[in-house]
């Protein structure tokens, strides 16, 4: 049986990712007919094609699709083997890499890195703040905060720390000139302010509360959405973490109160794979410590 090399692995999985030859032979530093050869001489080796090509686009096979799902998981092992062997048993030193949305990084999450870093000084943090769904492996994220009602991704170890209360609120302006709602069957004739491509506010009985097609204002950040709600736009429904000085000082109210928000669950998350470096593990157990509910 002809053989393959560990570099025929990594070219194929840097093809998929990259989408073409050329982007794929930039990220590793070589040509785009080496690449085309080492692509060839791995299908050679397995006996089957694993990439279609034509002129303009690149596809995977139905074969190549379940031989990326095997070349992940082998460069994943040899990539925390060597990470092992690299880090020894007790060195907590290096960058950390950590995701997590916008508002709850700023808010929660970045006054305690502080202490971290004190704690571990040959520790660095790179921290990406960003509204959207991080993909971990391609974007080389250590570890990410996600705040959901459930994670279902194979390839990625989620723990859920603690909970993220919500609460249905509005401005006294608001509520002077349109009403304080006490249950969802008094929604009708409200504005409501929604993320982008969001669902309705449930309760804990799965009942509606705000109707999508009466969102009057979406945006994709929360406090967007909260100084929206202060200047009387309408009637929002957020984590408790993002209003609860506005609630504090009478700036928001709370609204729709026969009804108990559904709340989200609190995770942090990885990438799955058999070795977990010290400094990883050191974060997530300081993040449990300082993150969630005790």
């Amino acid at each position: 049986m002809k053989q393959y090399s560990l570099i025929d692995l990594e070219s194929f999985k840097a093809v998929v990712e990259a989408g073409s030859y050329h982007l794929a032979a930039e990220r590793l530093n070589t040509s785009s007919a080496t690449v085309s050869r080492r692509i060839n001489s791995l299908e050679l080796a397995l006996g089957v094609r694993l990439i279609n090509r034509t002129t303009r686009n690149l596809s995977m096979t139905e074969a190549g699709e379940q031989y990326l799902e095997d070349v992940n998981i082998i460069l994943s092992d040899i990539e925390s083997s060597e990470e092992k062997l690299r880090e020894g048993k007790s060195e907590i030193k290096g960058e950390l890499r950590i995701s997590a949305p916008l508002s709850y990084g700023i808010k929660c999450l970045s006054p305690i890195l502080s202490d971290f870093l004190k704690e571990y000084p040959d520790i660095s943090i790179n921290l990406q703040l960003e509204d959207r769904q991080t993909d971990l492996q391609a974007e080389g994220i250590d570890i990410g905060i996600r705040i959901a009602s459930e994670i279902k991704d194979s390839t990625i170890v989620a723990t859920a720390i603690g909970s993220i209360e919500f609460a249905m609120v509005a401005s006294p302006d608001y509520i002077n000139n349109n009403g304080n709602p006490k249950n969802n069957k008094q929604s009708e004739g409200h504005s409501f302010l929604g993320y982008t491509l969001d669902k309705p506010n449930i309760d804990t009985n799965d009942n509606i509360i705000n109707p999508m097609n009466q969102n009057r204002f979406v945006a994709n950040n929360g406090e967007s959405l909260r100084d929206a709600a202060i200047n009387g736009l309408g009637i929002v429904g957020l984590p408790e973490f993002i209003i609860d000085k506005e609630l504090a000082s009478g700036k928001l109210v709370r609204v729709f109160e026969e009804h108990k928000l559904e709340p989200a669950t609190l995770y942090i998350i990885r990438l799955s794979r058999r070795y977990t470096p010290n400094k990883v593990r050191t974060m997530i157990d300081f993040l449990k410590e300082n993150l969630g509910d005790n």
